[in-house]
C-alpha cells in the first residue's frame, strides 16, 4: 500500500491536482489495493470539498454523536458554526467521509496548530480534552 501512497502523492501532490484526476487514471493506480473504483470516487469527492471549503478555524461544523451521542444535535445539518460560537463543531466535519477515527487524529495531530494555540503555556491539548 506504501508504494501506491507515495505514487499517488507525485502524481497528485495536492488537493486541488487530485480533484482534478481523471477517475480512469486514479482508478488503475489504486487497483492493486481492492475497491478500487470506490476509493478512486471517494478520493476525487474528498478532494473536491477539501478545494472548495478547506478547513480553517473560522469555520466549524457539526458531527451528529460525536464524540459523544447527542453531540451537534443542536445544530442544523449544513449550519457553519463561526469562531464565537460555543456550540460543538469540527473544522472537517464537512469533508466527506470523516467518522469518528479521522476526528480522533485530527484532534490528536493537528487541531491546536490550526487553531494557533499549539504553543501557547498552559493551553491543555485538544486531544486531552
Amino acid at each position: 500500500a506504501r508504494p501506491i501512497l507515495f505514487a499517488l502523492l507525485a502524481q497528485y501532490p495536492t488537493p486541488k491536482k487530485l480533484s482534478l484526476a481523471s477517475l480512469e487514471d486514479l482508478t488503475t493506480m489504486l487497483q492493486p489495493l481492492g475497491l478500487h473504483n470506490i476509493r478512486a470516487i471517494r478520493l476525487i469527492a474528498l478532494a473536491n470539498a477539501w478545494v472548495t471549503a478547506p478547513p480553517c478555524k473560522e469555520r466549524r461544523y457539526r458531527k451528529l454523536h460525536y464524540p459523544i451521542r447527542g453531540c451537534g444535535s443542536n445544530v442544523k445539518p449544513g449550519e457553519v458554526l463561526g469562531l464565537e460560537d460555543e456550540r460543538e463543531g469540527w473544522e472537517i466535519a464537512h469533508l466527506p467521509g470523516m467518522g469518528a477515527y479521522a476526528l480522533d487524529s485530527f484532534r490528536i495531530f493537528y487541531r491546536d496548530k490550526l487553531r494557533g494555540v499549539e504553543s501557547i503555556k498552559g493551553v491543555e491539548p485538544e486531544w486531552k480534552r
